[in-house]
């Protein structure tokens, strides 16, 4: 049963399942777990509502996502509720149009296949085998309950089929992987004589008048920075801190441990035999009685199971399933086995799956860690909670108290806070303070500069406020002559070589494109030349600016050549001479490439398919947002 399950969900599907475990990307059907009914809806799809509720869900898991994959490198500002509403918002809408379109195709998945799939995500296993304990570890560093968990992955599990469905109505023709192989295996056979700016450089001189009068004709090019000294408060959770005594980390470990789920976990093992249209009930029943009478005559569950059960994901491993905690297999199947002792069998068990005999093999108790191992976990616990409600009362005392305040002399004194001084920054300074992106707007802000007013109070992060002010401003001066004097003789002798250079490549140009063979053409230069023969698109001999631009090349007339120029970034240029061409033939091509081919122009067909088929359901939806 297991390994069937496993089977229809190969391929991209299993990969989105997985991925829902590394990166939070979903939300489904989690209406109930709020309480709405006095908020507007945030969107309404084809009469289906996101609740508000539903949507800061959305937006608190994006900010976990961000902080885990971007860690200390995250700016604040990227946090900000107004900021991820929108995408958080249009993932919801798309989401609940497919499962819309789910629901009117009929696309469901039971328990049975959800529970299976949960067992065989590698995210969960321990040594090949699920475990209870990870699974629990996992979802809660994630911040999912089992509930929501199983929501997301059953609708996730819905879309998959619903883009399988789509995706394999795409087909190809031969004559588009003809089309396909004559543009892929395309070859072309060219030239090139290289024109180098180094050549010319040694070539040029600036006067003294040029570089003058350049300096005089672009002073404005010539500007210092802008600079500002600034002061500002900080506001930090641990400002806050209070010591805690060993009374409340004793009364929080008591009532952690009070609210602990201590369940006990039941490692399972089982035979099953499938009812299907090669075995009735009937049939599958009277083997479990045959097995039954084998283990009563000493015949060990195990080689039964591997001789036995069609359930091919555990019968090699003796019938071994995992542990649980209750929730893992189906209802009939849990009750069986919390009815039997270590060691025992039970009667033959009915599920969706088929009929089970269930081995319980072991039962762990759960663990309740020591108060020492918490300690220091509790403790910080406990000065965060403290610290908390405070610093956000502090923080809305700031914000009134800057409001109207004329620097930040008068909050600092009523909050007891030290005002912090800048030196002289500018806008690339490396300071801290300039790492949030917001901070750095502010301080360099005309109309707060202007009216000598405090910035608003910005959140760098959960437990971090500031506040600035602009004390100082010195704005951009004209730097002096001598001091840019040889960034503009370097611009000047550039840009004669380049004249110079480009005049050269546009005379090769012309007598390559009269038939002229690169290397006399080079030779007579002193140049550098190089043939390139049968190159193909994907061929790495070969640069990739190069490349791209001989494939753009317009193709010669018959037993003619073309010639065009290619200024590449290192400043030289590239005269190319494209003189043959060949289309990809399919008889070329083995057996396995062409199948190759086809199979990625498939897969493309498919996307765009289901691409075509989305874009539908969007343009067709009743879809409006408050």
């Amino acid at each position: 049963m297991l390994q069937n399950i496993r089977d229809n969900i190969q391929g991209t599907a299993a990969k989105v399942i997985i991925a829902i475990i590394i990166v939070p990307f979903a939300l489904f059907g989690i209406d109930s777990l709020f309480n709405t009914s006095s908020q507007p809806p945030a969107a309404s799809i084809n009469g289906e509502k996101v609740s508000e509720a539903e949507l800061q869900q959305a937006i608190a898991m994006q900010k976990r996502r961000l902080i885990s994959v971007m860690g200390q490198q995250l700016d604040p500002a990227m946090l900000d509720d107004a900021v991820l509403r929108k995408p958080a918002l249009d993932t919801l809408i798309k989401q609940q149009l497919l499962l819309q379109a789910a629901d009117e195709a009929g696309i469901e998945v039971s328990d049975q296949q959800l529970n299976a799939v949960i067992a065989g995500m590698p995210q969960f296993q321990e040594d090949g085998r699920f475990s209870q304990d990870l699974y629990q570890q996992v979802l809660r560093l994630q911040g999912y309950s089992g509930a929501l968990f199983k929501q997301m992955l059953r609708a996730d599990l819905r879309i998959q089929q619903l883009s399988a469905s789509v995706a394999s109505s795409a087909f190809v023709t031969d004559a588009d992987v003809d089309d396909a192989v004559a543009y892929l295996y395309e070859t072309r056979g060219f030239h090139t004589v290289t024109v180098p700016l180094s050549k010319y450089e040694n070539q040029v001189t600036v006067s003294e008048d040029e570089l003058r009068d350049f300096y005089d004709a672009n002073s404005a090019r010539f500007q210092s920075q802008p600079k500002v000294k600034l002061s500002y408060l900080e506001l930090n959770e641990e400002q806050f801190y209070q010591p805690v005594s060993e009374e409340q980390v004793q009364a929080e470990y008591e009532n952690m441990v009070a609210n602990l789920n201590t369940e006990s976990e039941r490692e399972a093992a089982h035979i099953l035999l499938e009812i299907n249209d090669e075995q009735s009930r009937e049939q599958a029943l009277e083997k479990l009685k045959d097995a039954e009478a084998k283990l009563m005559a000493g015949e060990s569950f195990e080689a039964l199971a591997k001789s036995l059960s069609e359930d091919v994901g555990s019968a090699d491993d003796g019938g071994r399933l995992g542990f649980t905690r209750g929730d893992s297999f189906p209802p009939e199947f849990e009750e069986a086995l919390v009815s039997l002792e270590p060691g025992q069998v039970s009667q033959p068990v009915e599920t969706e799956a088929g009929l089970h005999l269930i081995k319980l093999l072991s039962i762990k108790e759960a663990d309740t860690p020591s108060l020492d191992s918490m300690r220091l976990e509790i403790t910080e616990r406990l000065r965060r909670q403290k610290a908390q409600p405070e610093l956000t009362a502090a923080v809305e005392t700031l914000r009134d108290l800057v409001f109207n305040a004329e620097d930040l002399s008068m909050p600092a004194k009523e909050l007891e806070l030290e005002v912090k001084e800048t030196d002289w920054l500018t806008e690339d300074a490396d300071s801290e303070l300039f790492s949030h992106e917001r901070v750095k707007q502010a301080a360099f802000d005309a109309e707060l500069r202007d009216q000598a007013l405090n910035s608003d109070v910005f959140e760098l992060s959960p437990e971090r406020f500031l506040v600035i002010h602009v004390d100082a401003y010195q704005a951009p001066e004209t730097l002096p002559f001598d001091e840019v004097k040889s960034d503009i003789s370097a611009e000047l002798k550039a840009e004669k070589a380049q004249a110079l250079a480009v005049a050269d490549a546009q005379e090769i140009e012309a007598a390559m494109a009269a038939g002229e063979r690169a290397e006399a053409v080079a030779k007579a230069r002193g140049l550098e030349w190089q043939a390139s023969q049968s190159i193909r698109r994907t061929d790495i001999s070969v640069e990739q600016d190069l490349r791209r631009f001989v494939f753009q090349m317009p193709l010669p007339e018959e037993s003619g050549v073309s010639a065009s120029t290619l200024h590449r970034q290192t400043g030289d240029y590239l005269v190319v001479q494209l003189r043959d061409h060949q289309a990809g033939q399919r008889a070329a091509l083995d057996a396995e490439t062409l199948a190759s081919v086809r199979r990625s122009m498939n897969q493309n067909a498919a996307s765009q398919a289901f691409a075509s088929y989305f874009n539908i359901l969007w343009n067709t939806a009743e879809i409006s947002i408050n």
